[in-house]
């Protein structure tokens, strides 16, 4: 490849040479004359533009302009090497949120391209700030355990700073968890530092054994911090950091050193007045209010008839050496008015901004501050610091409207920079000084995301960041099933989970793997497992209701399900911790047993005729200890109820004359009448008294005669004790 042209005055040595090889030239002339004469180079490619390297290039994307500022750090103090400023041709942003992102990058790609061209410097990153438009902040406190470090570094307050800022980020979610707004922490600043209780101002090189970090965290929702950046990304940069505007300016205006007094610090711009305040060695609170130098400028348009533009210029030569302004109108007529009556004019508007100001300050602080800086394009509004403080009872002296002459370490060269540059440097030294966020852009199933990058952000982190659940990304088995079947605990297993399928740039990946700028990141969510179901089915497929006559009474047979005491059918989900019995009296056998008798005792007839236990009860059967025909039973159970009436009377008059069986029935004392047949009672004979219903027994029958087990045949004596319940 042939070494490029050089341009200018040829060196000695060259001319020489040149000289010296003329002749031999001569006879090659007529070969290279047909070659066409080389383009002459366009004004852009004329200075070769040197990389970025160290310079930091911070931009204030503002509502009425946008300001660049590219310097550098020269140990402790900033150096700014260029600075400029362009209007927006057109309302493109409003209350400080990028409305019209095609225009705004237009203009902030204007103020890039006229740096790099005068500064020969190829810009490709870029440190912003946030207006405070929709400011929300967190106070949060976190302990660390550092006792078993040597010495506390600055890496590890770093990262206890991060985890305590993820701290306020979850608190931030979960308070406004019913909004639908995503909020980005934009900037933070720290409290107090504690090492074992004791305040501290810096951490770095102590050792002990319990770091307390208490800060304040500032969030923004996403449309803002998002505006910002498509805005940016439009004109080919890549934001280094991003950090709140009243946090940028603090760092150049108000140093910690000074932050013991209590001063509040303004930054009133043209759609928002962002508030920062100082208090005690440290920033306690952050606020914002929604009027600022814009609402001057529509006063301006109401009382003189002019359009927003000519509005903004009579600002400008109001803020002039002249004593007159000179606008034209809507009507087209040229007019001209002193500055005084211009600044009378103006007064009401730049009194009621006076008054929101001052109630946002008094209620982020409590009370009037000991003192105020004004900062911003709008603090240069003629009476609004006199206003001020006025309105928050201050002296005059105390409120100030801060430009380069109150920049702290920081070197402006021979520029004369207003309070409208403040911010924009401030930017530019918080992000050399690492006080800045920076956010990563990756791609997480097919769709760019853009987290806070605390250095060493996991998968995890930022599955998490990204809304997917924790049974998404961890899974888990399905929950077990507990109960009691007849006695007996059972316990059943859930299903195992299919984990989750995590890579990072088509590579398998752990949770714990670390990811960076651009990496491209997948999941297949995890697939938990089932939780553990049961069904009465499950362990009696064959529940039965079968109804029978039993010694006269209504009963139920058959094989019946119930669930903590109450009787449920063959499809009910068996819930944790149930008690399910299932009572089987299918059988004549089982039966009686559930009545606590057997055929052993005595003989039991079904329908007049003698059965063995195995046999199968079925729906209408009667059962009795009397011999006879199912007509002939029915008829004497209607008899026997009959005479059961009848004989009340009789019963009495027994009774009356002693002729009874005296007993302890379920601790009462109990007169049984003579029977009429004179046969003696039997256990089963007071199952009437018992008030149980035998048609729909839910628990196995107790029954003892004396204190012993007893069956329904035993008879019964005067004098007994006896029970008839069901079990506890």
């Amino acid at each position: 490849m042939a070494a490029p042209k050089r341009r200018g005055r040829p060196r000695k040595e060259e001319s020489a040479a040149k000289n010296t090889s003329e002749n031999k030239k001569t006879t090659a002339k007529s070969a290279t004359a047909k070659k066409t004469t080389a383009k002459k180079p366009s004004a852009s490619a004329k200075k070769t533009l040197k990389p970025q390297g160290d310079t930091v290039f911070a931009l204030d994307i503002g509502t009425r302009t946008v300001v660049g500022v590219l310097g550098f750090m020269d140990g402790e103090t900033f150096r700014v090497t260029d600075t400029e400023s362009v209007p927006h041709l057109k309302r493109a942003m409003i209350d400080g949120q990028v409305e019209d992102i095609e225009q705004v990058a237009k203009v902030a790609r204007t103020v890039k391209e006229t740096l790099e061209q005068r500064n020969s410097i190829r810009l490709t990153e870029v440190s912003v700030a946030a207006a405070g438009r929709a400011l929300k902040t967190y106070r949060v406190s976190m302990d660390f355990d550092v006792s078993d470090k040597n010495t506390i570094t600055a890496d590890m307050v770093r990262t206890m700073e991060c985890e305590t800022i993820q701290k306020a980020q979850k608190g931030i979610d979960e308070k406004y968890s019913n909004e639908d707004a995503v909020f980005y922490c934009v900037g933070h600043s720290v409290v107090h530092y504690y090492l074992d209780d004791y305040a501290m101002v810096n951490l770095e090189g102590h050792k002990g054994d319990k770091v307390t970090i208490e800060l304040i965290g500032a969030f923004l929702p996403e449309v803002v911090v998002e505006g910002l950046y498509a805005a940016t990304d439009k004109t080919g940069l890549k934001v280094k950091s991003m950090t709140l505007e009243p946090i940028a300016a603090m760092n150049v205006i108000i140093p910690p050193e000074i932050r013991l007094i209590n001063i509040a610090l303004v930054d009133i711009g043209a759609g928002t007045s962002d508030i920062a305040i100082a208090r005690d060695g440290a920033i306690v609170a952050y606020a914002m209010a929604t009027v600022a130098g814009d609402e001057i400028s529509e006063d301006i348009v109401r009382k003189f008839f002019v359009d927003f533009n000519m509005a903004e210029s009579m600002k400008i030569q109001a803020s002039g050496a002249t004593d007159s302004i000179t606008y034209r109108d809507i009507f087209g007529r040229e007019q001209t008015i002193s500055k005084a009556d211009f600044f009378e004019k103006c007064s009401p508007s730049v009194d009621s901004l006076a008054d929101v100001i001052s109630q946002a300050v008094c209620d982020a602080n409590g009370q009037s501050p000991a003192a105020m800086f004004l900062i911003g394009g709008g603090s240069m509004a003629n009476g609004l610091a006199d206003a001020l403080a006025d309105k928050l009872g201050i002296d005059h002296g105390r409120v100030a409207v801060g430009g380069q002459e109150f920049m702290k370490n920081v070197d402006v060269g021979d520029r004369k920079l207003g309070p409208e540059y403040v911010t924009p440097v401030g930017i530019a030294v918080t992000a050399c000084t690492n006080m800045a966020y920076d956010f990563s852009t990756v791609t997480l199933n097919g769709e760019q995301v853009r987290v806070f990058d605390t250095k060493s952000l996991s998968v995890f982190e930022l599955l998490g960041s990204a809304g997917f659940k924790t049974s998404q990304i961890m899974g888990h088995s399905g929950a077990g099933l507990k109960f009691i079947l007849n006695g007996e605990t059972k316990m059943l297993k859930g299903t195992a989970f299919i984990p989750a399928v995590i890579t990072v740039n088509d590579k398998p990946a752990a949770l714990t793997t670390k990811i960076k700028q651009g990496d491209s990141i997948t999941l297949t969510p995890a697939v938990n497992g089932e939780n553990a179901h049961a069904f009465i089915r499950d362990y009696a497929d064959d529940i039965s209701r079968v109804s029978v006559i039993f010694c006269g009474e209504n009963a139920v047979a058959g094989k019946r399900a119930y669930a903590n005491g109450k009787e449920v059918g063959k499809d009910y989900e068996i819930q944790p911790l149930d008690n399910i019995e299932i009572h089987d009296a299918r059988t004549l056998g089982a039966f009686l047993m559930q009545y606590g008798g057997d055929t052993q005792t005595a003989i039991v007839y079904v329908n007049g005729e003698e059965k063995p236990e195995s046999y199968v009860l079925c729906d209408g059967d009667i059962l009795g200890f009397d011999k006879g025909s199912s007509a002939e039973a029915v008829q004497a159970a209607v008899a026997a109820e009959s005479a059961s009436g009848a004989q009340t009377a009789e019963d009495i008059q027994t009774a009356e004359q002693g002729n009874f069986v005296s007993v302890i029935f379920n601790g009462v004392p109990t007169d049984l009448p003579e029977k009429e047949s004179k046969t003696p009672y039997m256990l089963i004979d007071l199952f009437e008294r018992a008030n149980i219903d035998i048609e729909n027994p839910t628990r196995r029958l107790v029954l003892s005669v004396n204190g012993k087990s007893a069956k329904f045949t035993d008879k019964i004596q005067s004098g007994d004790i006896v029970v008839i319940k069901q079990e506890d």
